[in-house]
């Protein structure tokens, strides 16, 4: 279990290493996304990317991992309430931007769960695992209302599977379906490692079909 919980960690950090590195380089680009009333908007882009990519090393090397799954997990709430809800705001029939603040949200509720995994001070454990359960049923509830967008957006979403896979549309629905049942499997706790690990395989493996030739074809992009 320990071995796999350290698997986690580290395919968990590797991406906001790289996350991180992106608020550095596309600057002016993630700073027209901060809120215009905020004062130096570089200052937050900057501290947001250090946040991210000290939060990728804690994960890697193992160190203060815990804590630092709980502050992304903050972090994204604050992103929610600061940004995604005044988007919303301005266009709540946008289904885009609903989706936006909720997958921010699965992810925060993903940080707070891996902090309650892996906290080992009991003063803290109480606190992140309560806090732990409750992200359990809303990252569950996420994966299922993801699961039933994929029936309701398939022009769309077919669009996004590469052309060299046959039947482009099944695709679109057994991703759809297998979130469904994780997602309730997750919620009810029924062989809800097995699903999120069955599931976590195949999102990996589709999204390395997809993006693997797009990142070939322009890294930088």
């Amino acid at each position: 279990m320990n071995k796999f919980i350290r698997i986690i960690q580290t395919l968990f950090g590797v991406p906001w290493l790289v996350f991180g590195a992106q608020h550095f380089w596309y600057v002016d680009f993630v700073a027209n996304l901060v809120p215009a009333y905020f004062p130096a908007r570089w200052f937050w882009v900057y501290l947001t990317g250090a946040a991210m990519i000290a939060a990728g090393i804690s994960f890697i090397v193992n160190r203060k991992s815990a804590l630092a799954a709980a502050l992304l997990g903050v972090m994204l709430l604050i992103f929610i309430l600061l940004l995604h809800t005044s988007t919303i705001a301005k266009d709540s029939s946008n289904i885009i931007n609903w989706t936006r603040a909720l997958q921010d949200l699965a992810i925060a509720a993903s940080c707070f769960m891996l902090a309650g995994s892996l906290s080992k001070r009991e003063s803290e454990q109480d606190v992140l695992k309560k806090i732990s359960n409750l992200s359990r049923y809303v990252f569950a509830a996420l994966l299922i209302v993801f699961g039933i967008q994929q029936f309701f957006n398939l022009d769309f979403l077919t669009a996004k599977v590469p052309e060299y896979l046959p039947l482009r549309i099944f695709w679109v629905y057994l991703t759809g379906i297998a979130m469904i049942i994780a997602g309730a499997s997750v919620f009810i706790n029924k062989k809800a490692r097995t699903a999120a690990i069955a599931l976590g395989t195949f999102l990996l493996i589709l999204n390395a079909l997809r993006y693997a030739p797009l990142f070939l074809s322009g890294a930088y992009n």
